[in-house]
């Protein structure tokens, strides 16, 4: 998976543009733009991959990404088998670097939206947005012109106004080119995401990225800070919580399903991570407990 650079249909007459996305999954390619991105997922649920950052995404989600940092979101595994019934849902939200820098830019009273989209070079998400910075997320789409940059206005300052976010990427990931770099983590990130339900050797990853397996472990930490099977765990742990929640497989059946070949080793990382056993975990959610991504520490990159 190489990153690639997408063209969006602004043209000149608009500084921005919104689309309502309804479809069964998730499944852009690793790309980047020279455009600001919103992204408001209303349904599903998956990975959420922004420079080296990898974490979970579900309804809810809302992410403000700086031009020309690498990102996609793919939907959970579930979405894509033939009996699927569920679909994905999002809003998002292009504008121009021209409508950042020549009108946001020139005005000292937008002083902290300016900081706010600096941040944004490394991706910002905001868990937890209030209803109305969504409504406002959501009426642009029902808005044109004059109108519409207006309100986008009233939207930039709702979140800047937000105390609760989270910068995804690392600083230093975020000033990397996006060929080269970006490219090598796709390989990545989309073999493991093939292949996690099955084992993965250092030397297959490695291969992946056309590197020695010394030198991807290093690479590895490097930009995700973690190593590899950390994340990979992590990823086959989220997998479990899933089906734990949306089947009524054994655990024993789930556990192969995610990639683990040894039941008390299931068992050991999933208490570890997650602070129950399969079945408490399974029992807790079934009596209202809310179950929200990366719900055990260290899940977010």
């Amino acid at each position: 998976m190489r990153a690639q650079i997408e063209k969006l249909s602004l043209g000149e007459q608009h500084s921005l543009v919104v689309k309502h996305l309804c479809m069964p999954y998730f499944d852009a390619p690793y790309h980047f733009h020279p455009e600001y991105e919103l992204t408001y997922i209303r349904k599903g649920y998956g990975q959420r991959f922004v420079g080296d950052s990898v974490q979970d995404f579900h309804p809810g989600d809302l992410v403000l990404l700086g031009p020309n940092l690498a990102h996609f979101w793919r939907s959970d595994s579930l979405f894509y088998r033939s009996d699927a019934s569920s679909i994905c849902e999002a809003t998002v939200l292009h504008f121009t670097k021209e409508l950042a820098k020549s009108v946001i830019g020139r005005v000292p009273e937008f002083e902290k939206i300016i900081s706010m989209l600096k941040k944004s070079n490394q991706g910002i998400a905001y868990p937890s947005p209030p209803r109305e910075t969504l409504g406002l997320v959501e009426s642009l789409g029902k808005t044109t012109g004059a109108s519409q940059v207006l309100l986008f206005l009233q939207l930039l300052y709702a979140l800047q106004e937000i105390q609760a976010y989270t910068l995804l990427a690392s600083e230093y990931h975020s000033q990397l080119p996006n060929d080269s770099e970006t490219s090598r983590m796709g390989r990545i990130l989309d073999y493991t995401m093939q292949n996690f339900t099955r084992e993965i050797s250092i030397a297959q990853i490695a291969d992946s990225a056309h590197l020695s397996p010394a030198a991807f472990c290093r690479y590895f930490r490097q930009r995700t800070r973690k190593t590899y099977f950390t994340y990979l765990t992590e990823l086959r742990i989220n997998h479990a919580q899933k089906l734990l929640i949306q089947s009524d497989r054994s655990v024993t059946q789930i556990a192969l399903e995610s990639g683990f070949q040894n039941m008390s080793h299931f068992h050991r990382v999933f208490r570890k991570l997650v602070g129950k056993s399969p079945l408490e975990f399974r029992r807790a959610y079934s009596q209202g407990l809310p179950y929200t991504a990366s719900m055990f520490p260290g899940s977010a990159s």
